[in-house]
């Protein structure tokens, strides 16, 4: 493991950062190129992004907050120390989701699904490039393991190994942008030729995501607290949204299928 990459000016700079921060701004990058698939205004569309991506972070941060909150409470100033805590990836999904949801209801001048569509692959390749900085960090660890490809953590004893979920995470979360831009290269041009968008590909990506969640849970290995808290929020949130996706996903499908038969 490689928390701490280098120092400048007595400033820490560590691994989880800076791989987040370059998943982060492929994913930013790569989404506005994907406007134009869209046929989605760029500079209202930018402005949307600009907004949910504040919300992401602040979605993402809060989870840090509220998992150790007695620790903030007894010392505030721990509010201030940037590279005390980590990032939660549910917490950045809801908080760009929902802030996207209600920029575009509010403003209608940019369609949410088209741009949930376009969004949908960047946000899961950062996930896949993300978990990279969990792994060099030590964070986020599985269960102490034989199978083959357990890894030993420095902060455990010598002999134990773990499952490295890390990089479960980010080979299912590859696989799943390959499965999104297979099914937008099949979807798309069909949508385009009938002049009709249907969200198929954002349904799918938060339905995949959430069946990667849930494989995970046999494998990682949770704190009591920190377990009863990410069950409360995370998984009941997901719980929550998954059958809305499911219901998403069929609608757009059965509308798609009708259109291309009156076609």
């Amino acid at each position: 493991m490689y928390p701490t990459l280098f120092h400048v000016f007595g400033v820490r700079i560590d691994s989880y950062s800076v791989i987040w921060f370059i998943a982060l701004s492929i994913a930013i990058l790569w989404s506005i190129k994907r406007l134009s698939l869209y046929g989605l205004d760029e500079y209202e569309s930018r402005r949307v992004m600009a907004v949910s991506f504040f919300f992401m972070l602040l979605g993402a941060r809060s989870f840090e907050y509220i998992l150790h909150w007695r620790q903030y409470v007894n010392n505030p100033s721990l509010f201030l120390d940037i590279n005390r805590g980590g990032v939660h990836e549910f917490g950045a999904v809801a908080g760009a989701f929902l802030s996207a949801l209600v920029m575009c209801m509010v403003g209608k001048k940019v369609s949410f699904s088209k741009l949930c569509d376009a969004a949908s692959p960047p946000a899961i390749l950062a996930i896949a490039i993300g978990r990279w900085g969990c792994f060099l960090n030590g964070c986020c660890v599985g269960v102490p393991s034989k199978f083959c490809m357990a890894v030993h953590f420095p902060f455990d004893r010598p002999g134990i190994l773990r499952h490295p979920v890390q990089i479960y995470y980010s080979v299912i979360a590859f696989v799943i942008v390959g499965i999104l831009l297979f099914v937008e290269r099949k979807v798309l041009p069909l949508q385009l030729r009938q002049k009709t968008h249907y969200s198929v590909v954002a349904p799918l990506a938060v339905i995949l995501y959430s069946l990667m969640r849930y494989s995970m849970i046999p494998f990682r290995d949770y704190m009591p607290f920190f377990w009863i808290v990410t069950h409360i929020i995370t998984y009941k949130g997901i719980n929550i949204l998954l059958p809305f996706m499911l219901v998403w996903l069929l609608h757009s499908s059965l509308r798609l299928k009708s259109a291309i038969k009156i076609g």
